[in-house]
């Protein structure tokens, strides 16, 4: 393996390779190296890009394992060899040594493709990649929940399918902010109604459930009634039903 330059690569520079960075194509190989008197840096491109993944090393050398990151940070790879066998590459001197793709090509065995889809990281403001464990937590009146989704079929051919979503709903306290000021709990999680049983002298009759919007009507009596002295109130124990006042009508 040798550039124009007349710099190669030995048989046996390197034992063994594991390439997978995340979107790379075909034809991966060895790009570049570059030197300096305290490190090295190893390129590897592919067709259609000159970097998809990048390995250092302090120099001297005195590590078997090169470890690959992608642009982003996240590990791409690895190229296992010895001090000894990589002292070649040491010998070039500094600056950069370029090779082409028929140069250096790494074998199929050694790259394993990594299609780029789903989510991988979270982009930054500053613009850089967040990647790896990433702990997702709703704030204040935000709530997430890890569910199933139903995807509905595609004019393109694609099949009604089940898929992981990580689902978001706005709730919750609404004066969280006042509470973060506030030394003294001023206010409680509301607590709704969720559904009201209705008994007959002890025995059940009816299960009163809220509709779909959460909500639950009570009403005093029709509009014909002459007695409309039915109270609602809540108390720390629940609902409070009573009669107060005289009839409207006398």
């Amino acid at each position: 393996m040798r550039n124009e330059a007349g710099e190669f690569i030995l048989e046996g520079t390197f034992l063994d390779a594991h390439l997978y960075p995340i979107g790379a194509g075909t034809g991966m190989y060895l790009r570049a190296v570059e030197l300096s008197y305290e490190k090295g840096i190893i390129y590897i491109g592919d067709a259609d890009n000159d970097t998809v993944c990048t390995g250092e090393f302090d120099i001297p050398i005195d590590v078997n394992d090169i470890r690959l990151l992608d642009s982003y940070g996240r590990p791409a790879g690895i190229l296992v060899s010895e001090p000894a066998r990589l002292a070649l590459i040491q010998s070039w001197g500094n600056g950069l040594h370029s090779f082409e793709p028929g140069d250096t090509p790494f074998v199929a065995s050694c790259c394993m493709p990594t299609p780029e889809i789903g989510v991988r990281g979270i982009v930054l403001e500053d613009g850089s990649l967040f990647a790896g464990p990433v702990w997702i937590m709703g704030d204040d009146g935000v709530a997430l929940r890890y569910e199933e989704a139903e995807l509905p079929a595609t004019k393109c051919g694609e099949s009604a399918r089940t898929v992981q979503v990580i689902r978001v709903d706005v709730v919750g306290d609404p004066l969280f902010q006042r509470r973060l000021c506030t030394d003294v709990d001023l206010f409680q999680t509301p607590n709704p109604v969720r559904k009201i049983q209705i008994k007959e002298r002890g025995n059940p009759v009816a299960l009163c459930a809220p509709d779909e919007n959460g909500n639950i009507s009570i009403q005093m009596n029709n509009s014909e009634a002459v007695d409309t002295a039915l109270r609602v109130r809540t108390t720390d124990e629940g609902l409070v039903f009573e009669v107060v006042g005289d009839s409207t009508v006398e």
